[in-house]
């Protein structure tokens, strides 16, 4: 059944209070309505027929709340649905509707490919920098060399020295790449090598640098029109900083000494040591957002820390948000969507254009209807199907093996529950510092390319964890987040880098690839083929993890890859992938 309508501006345009939608139908549609519910009751408004049978009609934008429609059509004598979630002929679920949200994410990162550095194993600039010498909880700091792999049970400790000056140093190689934003892991000042165990918000930590060379590396990426955005860590503090100062190294009395800040934690005995920890780990003393004095210190004051670091002299362009869907009250994620959507209006009061993701490893479906996130990194949405489908096995290294029939359903059912813009600014990714890298879950380097086509093509924002363009490899925690092997190009899979430049390209060249819908044509056996389009625009990706793939071909096509124009057939004889794109007649 031919029907069609997305988000774009193409088929979506607003207009003061109304909208104006339109919607392709195949020649036989006989009646149609636009189907809303403003003041919670149903409202239909008639599709008026116009040239090359495409239909449009208008509904009324909600005011105070998500707007979301369908269509109900009478096609062949019998009425039809029409949402996100496809045809059916019963009424669908609202969750599934077309719908937009007052509170968008920015436009900015449309246009943007991500590169995430965690900031100790990337580059050592400064070589002459002293590195930690003090202990970690009594456990001695250990200084690695740059060839040596972390080691398990102790990577909190093991230091290897990457800074800021290296990533400056760096900047030539990210824009040879291709990217043109970084998310950086956490580098606020804090006693391990992970920084997830903040000591002080206000200050960079000297191992990284200071304050004043972030605020300096910032003003450079951007004059190279590279965006940044910092890893917030607020569920929870380390035990180190002021509030708690367990260590004793402030004068001021913390939690730990009875002080008043004890009220900024749950406790659950009388003793110093009974609060609750992030996961129980009492490194990580949690945060209660109950109290007034940690709202106003993280996100409500002018000189807040989600305010801070948005303003000059630093101006970074949006948070991570560690761990969102754990922030709350009592020691729970009470009033967890209340806290973010707080959060979020402090940063957008503060820089209008701020890009706020969470770490959500599960359906985030909740926090992405406008005004508490405006994306998640999309291990759900992309990342686990994304290793189902080309490696056979899920996070927890089950076996998840799935067909193409399999994975489009898992990614459509993700993008059906959301509104489009936050499909265009989830950050989709392969993997990340808290995963296995893609190289060592998928060994077989012709899957890798697809993954990173797949990556670079579907709809979203792409993001690069730091080495895997080169294909570098890594277990978990803490061997994934191994050095970046810079004196060492025997290690690098120089084939895949020149794939992820020329990937990375065409997405930044294609308006479709960034802003265009997402539709999948073909899903069988090993075979996906999907949409991307914007208007007349029109990307087309074929791919197969192993079967030959035929694929007719109507009309003038160009690949993208190789710059060939085809008509009638594409084939594709084995693993392997192919971007095509429409040429208008």
């Amino acid at each position: 059944m031919n029907l069609y309508h997305d988000g774009t501006p193409h088929f979506l345009i607003r207009e003061g209070p109304h909208a104006r939608v339109r919607l392709e139908a195949p020649p036989n549609l006989e009646q149609g309505w636009v189907v809303s519910y403003p003041g919670g009751d149903e409202r239909l408004d008639s599709l008026q027929a116009g040239q090359e049978n495409c239909w449009s009609g208008i509904l009324p934008i909600q005011q105070h709340q998500k707007t979301h429609y369908r269509f109900k059509l009478i096609l062949g004598g019998r009425v039809v649905w029409y949402n996100q979630g496809g045809v059916s002929f019963t009424p669908p679920a609202f969750g599934q509707d077309f719908s937009f949200s007052a509170q968008q994410p920015p436009e900015w990162v449309h246009s943007r490919v991500f590169y995430q550095i965690f900031p100790d194993r990337f580059c050592r600039g400064h070589q002459d920098r002293a590195l930690p010498g003090h202990d970690y909880h009594g456990d001695p700091i250990i200084h690695k060399n740059w060839s040596d792999l972390p080691q398990k049970g102790q990577g909190h400790r093991e230091i290897y020295g990457g800074d800021l000056e290296g990533i400056r140093q760096k900047i030539p190689y990210l824009q040879d790449l291709g990217v043109n934003a970084l998310y950086l892991n956490p580098i606020f000042h804090s006693p391990s090598s992970h920084k997830y165990d903040t000591q002080d918000y206000h200050q960079i930590d000297p191992q990284f640098g200071s304050n004043e060379e972030f605020a300096g590396l910032v003003q450079q990426l951007h004059l190279s029109d590279i965006r940044i955005v910092l890893d917030g860590v607020f569920n929870h503090i380390g035990d180190h900083h002021p509030w708690m100062n367990r260590a004793g190294v402030y004068p001021e009395a913390g939690a730990f000494q009875n002080g008043s800040s004890r009220a900024y934690f749950t406790y659950t005995g009388e003793r110093p040591e009974d609060y609750l920890g992030w996961a129980g780990v009492t490194t990580l003393p949690k945060l209660d957002f109950n109290h007034p004095e940690v709202q106003a210190q993280i996100y409500g004051r002018p000189d807040s820390v989600v305010r801070h670091w948005l303003k000059a002299p630093y101006g970074i362009d949006g948070w991570r948000l560690d761990v969102a869907p754990m922030l709350g009250k009592d020691g729970t994620d009470r009033d967890n969507r209340q806290i973010l959507s707080e959060v979020w209006q402090a940063a957008r009061d503060t820089h209008p254009e701020a890009y706020i993701f969470g770490e959500h490893f599960y359906d985030a479906t909740w926090w992405l209807q406008g005004g508490v996130e405006d994306a998640t990194m999309n291990y759900h949405g992309f990342t686990w199907p994304t290793w189902a489908f080309l490696a056979g096995r899920d996070h927890r290294n089950h076996p998840a093996s799935v067909d193409a029939a399999q994975y489009a359903e898992a990614l459509n059912r993700n993008l059906s529950q959301l509104p489009f813009r936050q499909q265009l600014a989830q950050l989709n990714l392969l993997g990340s510092h808290d995963t296995e890298r893609f190289a060592t879950v998928c060994a077989d380097l012709e899957k890798q390319k697809i993954a990173a086509a797949l990556l670079l093509t579907f709809i979203g924002v792409p993001c690069i964890y730091y080495g895997d363009e080169i294909g570098m490899e890594g277990e978990n925690d803490p061997d994934c987040r191994r050095t970046m092997p810079w004196g060492d190009p025997q290690r690098w899979q120089h084939g895949l880098f020149d794939w992820y430049q020329q990937l990375i390209r065409l997405r930044k060249t294609q308006r479709a690839l960034q802003e265009g819908s997402f539709r999948i044509l073909h899903a069988r056996g090993d075979h996906l083929v999907f949409e991307r389009r914007l208007g007349q625009e029109c990307i087309r990706v074929a791919l197969t993890r192993e079967a030959p793939l035929e694929l007719p071909l109507e009309g003038h096509w160009q690949n993208l890859i190789t710059q060939q124009n085809l008509i009638q057939m594409v084939t594709l004889p084995g693993p392997g992938v192919v971007v095509l794109r429409k040429e208008q007649a």
